[in-house]
């Protein structure tokens, strides 16, 4: 990860903004501080959820990785530092259904999308609309 975008804060008033000056229209964030159906259902539609927490490095995983992402799921490998926040709200807006994602988004994903995760990662990480927003 050579490139080092800007911190953007953990709040859902930035990230809505972030997601307006994309150009994604009709969407917000609201923070969530608990999962019932009922609070889901209050919030309707969503369109997923981003779970915020500190990354603490570990020297093994025993975790399970798909290295080439899933069928059908539109999955950017993050390769930029400082991107997370943005990575997953670009995740998000990018698998949802009936979300009007605007120019910038909409080129990326119609170029991107049969690409492997590192590339599309790599694609949004150079952009400069998504960098400097």
């Amino acid at each position: 990860m050579a490139q080092t975008w800007c911190t953007i804060e953990s709040d859902p008033g930035v990230f809505t903004e972030l997601i307006q000056r994309i150009g994604v229209k009709g969407v917000q964030v609201e923070e969530v501080y608990h999962l019932s159906e009922e609070t889901l259902d209050s919030l309707k539609p969503v369109h997923g959820l981003i779970f915020l927490f500190k990354w603490v490095k570990d020297d093994v995983s025993d975790r399970n990785l798909l290295k080439d992402g899933a069928p059908g799921v539109f999955f950017a490998k993050q390769v930029v530092q400082n991107a997370c926040a943005t990575q997953a709200i670009i995740s998000v807006l990018m698998n949802a259904e009936g979300v009007e994602l605007g120019p910038e988004l909409s080129r990326i994903k119609d170029f991107a999308s049969a690409l492997d995760p590192e590339i599309i990662g790599q694609i949004i990480g150079q952009d400069s609309v998504l960098r400097f927003v």
